[in-house]
């Protein structure tokens, strides 16, 4: 089929994908659109839906901002390739995590929605979200590549639940970094110490919450927890930080890039 470009005015003959992505600012389109209009060289592309007006495939943004800038939008018609998680997968800098996981929940997969459901009730990072409701470390990293492919599924949610546990009673106290990625990833790690005794750890954060301070790093997250776990204890202190990056190095080994921590 001949894809020919075209141009028009009417901007009732669009209308947005169900399966795409949430619409959300762009600055610095919306300015480059200001300066140079909409660029024949950028068109949207659109299949016939079958009622008269065209689905927009990609292209949503610049349709929005052609709209509010009343500018004439050029676009294609091209249905060679319509799978728009393929598509952007396939593309750079278009779609980010969040958007990919919003789309493939809005295509009902309950992988997906499970994840999203479990990412806002707990308040974390997505990426951390994913590599917990997977069935793995929260620093592991592993599940992004899987959330774009369209291969992700949930885990055994044991791990996920003990996290959760700390970091929501950390938030309840008013601890303002209680899910940044940092700090649930060290709460992820010390979980993998046997020894750590939760109830007593909930204990002293709860005693003591102005002795955890926000800390950049992973690591430097372990050493606070270590220190406030073992704080007043005169005999059985554990070198909770010690034998937590022991474990990890240790399923390090076990599972190599499968399961980094």
């Amino acid at each position: 089929m001949k894809i020919e470009l075209k141009s028009t005015k009417n901007y009732d003959m669009f209308e947005m994908h169900e399966l795409n992505r949430q619409q959300h600012d762009d600055p610095i389109l919306l300015e480059s659109m200001k300066v140079h209009g909409f660029m024949p060289s950028s068109p949207i592309q659109c299949i016939r839906n079958g009622g008269g007006t065209l689905k927009v495939i990609r292209g949503h943004h610049r349709l929005d901002y052609a709209k509010r800038l009343g500018l004439p939008v050029w676009y294609v018609v091209d249905e060679s390739n319509t799978d728009i998680f393929a598509l952007e997968a396939s593309s750079k800098g278009r779609w980010d995590l969040p958007d990919f996981t919003y789309a493939r929940a809005q295509a009902g997969d309950e992988n997906y929605t499970k994840l999203l459901r479990f990412q806002k009730k707990h308040s974390l990072p997505l990426g951390v979200a994913a590599s917990l409701v997977g069935g793995e470390g929260a620093s592991s990293n592993n599940k992004q590549r899987t959330i774009k492919d369209g291969k992700f599924r949930v885990g055994d949610m044991k791990h996920a639940d003990r996290v959760v546990a700390i970091t929501d009673h950390c938030k309840t106290l008013g601890i303002p970094f209680a899910t940044s990625t940092a700090f649930v990833g060290a709460i992820s790690m010390v979980l993998r110490v046997p020894e750590f005794d939760t109830a007593r750890f909930l204990h002293c954060i709860t005693l003591n919450p102005t002795m955890m301070n926000r800390r950049s790093s992973r690591g430097a997250c372990l050493d606070e927890i270590d220190a406030l776990y073992n704080y007043a204890l005169k005999a059985k202190r554990i070198p909770l930080a010690f034998k937590a990056r022991e474990a990890g190095r240790q399923r390090q080994d076990t599972f190599g890039g499968h399961n980094k921590k």
